[in-house]
């Protein structure tokens, strides 16, 4: 079975001294690509050196909204803008909002989600989108957005089912983490994912974070190696095939992303 990590936090201090090892285990496991997540100024510039270094490797650029207070456009606008133009930069953020942990001021949120939004328009690469506790607001911003954009995924989804098929009925694609696997926080994600679209489903680790909880020994720091633990817990919970879901949610992948 072949996988695409689409979230990685490759240029994390607890993942990048390891890069060589992690790269080669990923590919044992079967994880021939990974898209490195790019969420602040130092993070945009690392992935797209290692997406420029390594054939396996794509990054995104953005600001999460942890990020925000940040954000001082024109010069990181036009910083960003640059990057999302590089070639192996396939698409812009990780952005959204997240009201959940409230580290950045939420009207600096908006303002920060807004301008990336403009910014895919204007280079066409699809975003990768982030939601906590701010659905409300997220919804409307993207929704006046959608329209235009070259497309969106929902990245780490972990809403509800109301929320997954109003996004997904708008052009949406989702992307499931190992929270998938936690017993008791993943317990809702569990039926939701029943109802995924099979045509708008990706896999992804958000490594070093979200470790899957099915493995044993449970391992201390997530990697881009044990996305095959999302992807059975998926197809458990499908009651599909899980070659079949693999071959699904590549295909998916490549299409989205322009990715091989």
């Amino acid at each position: 079975m072949k996988l695409i990590d689409i979230g990685c936090n490759l240029a994390s201090k607890r993942l990048l001294p390891h890069l060589d090892r992690i790269l080669a285990e990923a590919q044992e496991a079967g994880v021939i690509a990974q898209i490195i997540t790019g969420s602040d100024a130092a993070s945009n510039q690392t992935a797209l050196e290692l997406a420029n270094r390594h054939s396996e490797l794509y990054a995104t650029a953005g600001y999460h909204p942890h990020h925000a207070d940040d954000w001082h456009a024109p010069a990181h606008r036009l910083l960003l803008q640059t990057l999302a133009r590089e070639t192996r930069c396939v698409a812009v953020g990780e952005m959204g909002l997240d009201y959940h942990r409230n580290l950045a001021r939420r009207d600096n949120q908006r303002r920060c989600f807004t301008d990336q939004l403009a910014i895919a328009k204007t280079v066409q690469k699809p975003v990768f989108l982030h939601e906590r506790a701010a659905y409300a607001d997220f919804a409307a911003i993207l929704g006046d957005a959608l329209p235009e954009l070259a497309g969106a995924v929902w990245h780490c989804f972990t809403g509800t089912r109301a929320q997954m098929e109003a996004m997904t009925e708008r052009g949406l694609y989702i992307g499931i983490t190992g929270w998938i696997c936690d017993p008791e926080r993943g317990a809702e994600l569990r039926d939701t994912v029943r109802h995924i679209p099979a045509d708008r489903l990706m896999l992804e680790t958000d490594a070093p974070y979200l470790t899957p909880k099915t493995l044993n020994p449970l391992p201390r720091v997530n990697e881009p190696r044990y996305l095959p633990a999302v992807l059975h817990e998926v197809a458990r919970c499908r009651d599909e095939d899980p070659a079949a879901l693999a071959a699904q949610t590549l295909a998916n992948t490549r299409r989205f992303f322009g990715v091989s």
